[in-house]
């Protein structure tokens, strides 16, 4: 009898759960539940961290002006070099090595069906792109300085804690803003994810500690920044940037991640480019915004960004810093358990470079004429220092 009833049991859970699947998880990965549930069911059938390029819709183009791929020609580096750092890539989940030296691609390497124009999703890489802007809406006058109260563009936060925070402590990652850390589908912080309303979501976040005080690298600071670029400038953040860097750069298309058509662009993550345009990204940034001859960043303003911010003497302004030396660089001042680990100080002090999630890396070296870019997939086992310290061991 008790046998049975187990048996019973059993079949109609299954057959209870088939039917809760068939009514409800299945039509939202079709959409017939909306664009957010569609995003929220497909998101957990794959990598939720890094969910394949047709997740990301509706993307927003950024237009380019391609006309000529990048320079390639020989180097200084010995090929052993190269083939050291393609060994290490490789073992490392790697789906792109390039490296530029002195403005010209001297070795590259692609594994996983990866090419040169390969898209490859950005993840936090984007997050510098809000630097880059900033620099550009103070020289165009849209916004006076980044020591100004962010309040003065987010309405919403007047005559609340967050009324004190300035723009420069977006910038350095310093804002005082709470992440959270429920992943349940209604939280906040999924709504900041993947919801239709990522601009009120955003700007609704609470407060941790006092503004420019703590080392917080959490996505809703450089999103507010894109809000404020978006609000002070009167034009879409994917607009701006296609004329003020991507067009100058003489880019391929690209494009941002919308919270839905006619939405707020995600600026804290998600963009979508080709690899050999990142390597435009870094060799300007590398050269103090200028590239090929031409001015892209107002003078100076690339001082800025990589000048070490209160906070964090590792970080500037979106964009991480190599100046002292700590074996694994945490994300939050007061978290030890999510850090990138570093097997050595850098080689050369001015090193800096651009993180994304999954390690997309983005290293530039100024004082060599170095750029390194990598995609690909996480690795517990990457070391920051171990591919531009090989490099400029090369260089010396």
């Amino acid at each position: 009898m008790i046998k049975k009833f187990i048996k019973g049991t059993l079949k109609w859970s299954f057959l209870t759960f088939i039917l809760v699947m068939m009514t409800t998880f299945v039509p939202a990965t079709f959409g017939l539940y909306g664009l957010y549930w569609e995003r929220w069911t497909t998101s957990i059938l794959g990598n939720p961290l890094s969910p394949r390029f047709s997740w990301y819709k509706p993307l927003e183009l950024t237009p380019g002006n391609f006309v000529a791929p990048l320079e390639s020609g020989p180097s200084l580096i010995p090929q052993v070099v190269f083939e050291a750092a393609s060994n290490y890539a490789e073992e490392n989940n790697s789906n792109s090595l390039v490296i530029q030296h002195e403005g010209k691609i001297v070795f590259e390497r692609y594994w996983n069906e990866t090419e040169p124009d390969s898209l490859f999703g950005l993840h936090s890489l984007t997050k510098t792109m809000n630097a880059i802007m900033m620099g550009h809406a103070v020289e165009d006058g849209y916004i006076e300085s980044v020591d100004m109260l962010a309040s003065v563009f987010i309405e919403e936060w007047r005559g609340t804690p967050k009324d004190s925070i300035t723009i420069r402590d977006l910038l350095n990652m310093a804002g005082g803003l709470k992440e959270d850390y429920n992943f349940s589908p209604t939280s906040q912080r999924i709504q900041r994810v993947m919801g239709l309303d990522i601009a009120t979501a955003n700007i609704d976040i609470g407060v941790d500690s006092p503004p420019g005080t703590v080392f917080s690298h959490v996505n809703p600071n450089p999103q507010m920044l894109g809000i404020i670029i978006q609000r002070a400038s009167g034009k879409r953040f994917s607009e701006y940037f296609s004329e003020k860097i991507w067009q100058p750069l003489g880019a391929r298309d690209a494009f941002f991640f919308v919270d839905q058509e006619g939405g707020m662009v995600h600026t804290d993550c998600c963009m979508w480019a080709s690899i050999r345009d990142m390597v435009r990204v870094g060799g300007m940034l590398m050269n103090n915004g200028v590239f090929q001859d031409k001015e892209i960043l107002p003078p100076g303003w690339v001082d800025e960004m990589i000048s070490p911010s209160k906070a964090n003497p590792n970080y500037g302004m979106q964009i991480w810093l190599g100046n002292e030396y700590q074996e694994f660089r945490p994300y939050d001042a007061r978290l030890e358990s999510f850090a990138n680990f570093h097997g050595a100080p850098y080689k050369a002090d001015d090193l800096f470079f651009m993180d994304g999630i999954g390690k997309q890396r983005i290293y530039m070296v100024p004082s060599k004429s170095l750029v390194i870019v990598r995609t690909g997939d996480n690795s517990r086992e990457w070391d920051d220092s171990m591919l531009p310290n090989l490099l400029i061991d090369a260089l010396e």
